[in-house]
C-alpha cells in the first residue's frame, strides 16, 4: 500500500513537473514579425515598416537599428514611441514605427546602410524577426 501510494506521487509530480516547466518564452508557431529591408527617410528620423501575426490581444512593438551615415559614422536608432500597441487579430497584418536615434540627437548627413532587428513583445513570450540587412530606398 505504501509503495503505490508513492509510485502515485511520483507519477503526479513527474506530471506536473512536465507541465510547468513549458518555456515561458516560445509562442505559438504561428506569430510572426517581420522588417522591411527598405527604410524611409523623414525629417526626424527613418521610417520602418513590416508584417506580423498573432492570435488575440495585443502585443507591443520595439524595433532596433545601427545605420552607417555619410560623415557621421554608426548611429543606434530605436522605434520611437518605444512599445508601440499592436492589435492581435489572428491575420497578417502591417505596421509602421518611426526610428530616432537614441542619443536624441539630430542626424545632418545621409543615413546609408545598416542592420536591424523588430520584436513582437506578448505577455508570456516574445518573436522578432532576426537581423535584417537595411538600406535607404
Amino acid at each position: 500500500m505504501f509503495g503505490t501510494r508513492c509510485a502515485l506521487v511520483a507519477i503526479a509530480g513527474a506530471a506536473t513537473t512536465m507541465l510547468c516547466s513549458t518555456s515561458v518564452s516560445a509562442g505559438p508557431e504561428n506569430e510572426f514579425i517581420t522588417l522591411n529591408s527598405v527604410l524611409t527617410a523623414s525629417l526626424d528620423g527613418l521610417q520602418a515598416t513590416g508584417t506580423y501575426r498573432c492570435e488575440a490581444g495585443i502585443g507591443y512593438l520595439d524595433v532596433s537599428a545601427q545605420m552607417n551615415t555619410n560623415g557621421s559614422g554608426t548611429i543606434q536608432l530605436t522605434s520611437s514611441p518605444p512599445g508601440v500597441i499592436l492589435q492581435c487579430t489572428d491575420r497578417v497584418e502591417r505596421w509602421s514605427v518611426a526610428l530616432k536615434p537614441t542619443n536624441g540627437m539630430p542626424v545632418l548627413v545621409p543615413y546609408t546602410e545598416g542592420t536591424g532587428t523588430a520584436q513582437l513583445n506578448r505577455k508570456y513570450w516574445k518573436v522578432d524577426s532576426g537581423p535584417v540587412d537595411l538600406h535607404v530606398g
